[in-house]
């Protein structure tokens, strides 16, 4: 079972690293969460796990020494967009905002850009005796629901009267 331990905020930033190195170096992006709102849901994903809530939170990437003349800042534009798109979010169904990015020309060959944006992330938990989370008088741990998906699907179809 996957542990839940790779945030959406992670997922991109290590996202943009892996794109945009060996120009901009790991010790020149920071990412954090601020002003975070919890979601209660408490809903049964089936396989003994639930989604007890969603992490609603402002998210903050900051890249410094973004070599703006080396590359195209509206490549960092289209990475960031690029791959919110790809990752499938509920973006429109939780009203998540659009990125802000503000860039600040330092020098003629760096700049600071800082990337803000809305992100939701699940929270789930599934059974574990040794778990830190008491929850329904068990005990849980913080990790990903499995997902059991059908591999075939019989279909019945009764006779139409003509």
């Amino acid at each position: 079972m996957s542990t839940q331990t790779t945030t959406q905020l992670q997922q991109l930033a290590e996202f943009l690293l892996s794109n945009l190195s060996p120009l901009v170096k790991a010790n020149d992006i920071d990412a954090w969460q601020e002003n975070g709102t919890l979601i209660l849901s408490g809903e049964d994903k089936g396989a003994d796990g639930y989604q007890v809530a969603k992490w609603k939170h402002s998210a903050v990437i900051a890249l410094e020494r973004f070599p703006h003349r080396r590359v195209n800042p509206y490549n960092l534009l289209a990475m960031v967009a690029a791959f919110l798109i790809d990752s499938n979010w509920q973006r429109d169904e939780y009203g998540l905002e659009d990125p802000q990015l503000d860039i600040d020309v330092v020098s003629k060959d760096h700049a600071t850009v800082l990337i803000e944006l809305q992100l939701l992330d699940d929270i789930d938990l599934i059974p574990d005796e040794t778990g830190p989370v008491p929850f329904n008088g068990e005990r849980f741990r913080v990790s990903l629901v499995p997902l059991n998906i059908a591999e075939t699907v019989d279909v019945q179809q009764k006779g139409a009267d003509v």
